[in-house]
């Protein structure tokens, strides 16, 4: 429980231990409607700088690493995402209880953001060299136009946009 109270201490104290600051891209963000995800990464000084990049995100919250556990809250336009490093890049599952219910043995398949314009979120996802890892996959009658994303340490995160009419 020591490690619960350590994370949630961490998530509620001032912003103003936050770290390096990771300039954000000229371009806007991806817009969303409004999601959420948590992701565990290998490494979080890269990670943040992948979704600082890449989606356009920007550090609100950044821990300093205690009890081998740092975390980053990244926001943007409707996106928020939330960065876990866990003891220098080691898997939590592989070096936690199972019993701990902030580190999981089984993690996240994938996280889905659902996006205002997905058009233009494909063409700002391709200009700024953003990994496809499958589609992108037109709208249909049965189908929401989606397209599914590699981040830097292999999470799979799927934007999606709207129906065929």
């Amino acid at each position: 429980m020591k490690c619960a109270s350590c994370l949630l201490f961490m998530l509620c104290i001032s912003t103003a231990v936050l770290g390096q600051s990771v300039v954000a891209p000229s371009t806007p963000p991806v817009a969303a409607g409004g999601s959420f995800f948590a992701m565990y990464v290998a490494n979080l000084d890269s990670s943040i700088a992948w979704y600082s990049t890449k989606l356009g995100l920007s550090v609100v919250f950044r821990s300093a690493k205690s009890d081998g556990v740092a975390v980053a809250l990244l926001e943007g336009p409707g996106l928020t995402v939330e960065l876990i490093e866990y003891g220098g890049g080691v898997e939590p599952s592989k070096s936690r209880s199972a019993s701990d219910p902030l580190f999981p043995t089984r993690g996240l398949f994938k996280a889905g953001v659902i996006v205002d314009d997905f058009d233009q979120t494909l063409a700002l996802l391709k200009q700024r060299g953003v990994e496809i890892a499958f589609g992108p996959f037109p709208a249909r009658a049965d189908q929401r136009a989606n397209v599914i994303i590699r981040d830097n340490s292999g999470n799979l995160i799927q934007f999606i946009g709207d129906r065929a009419e």
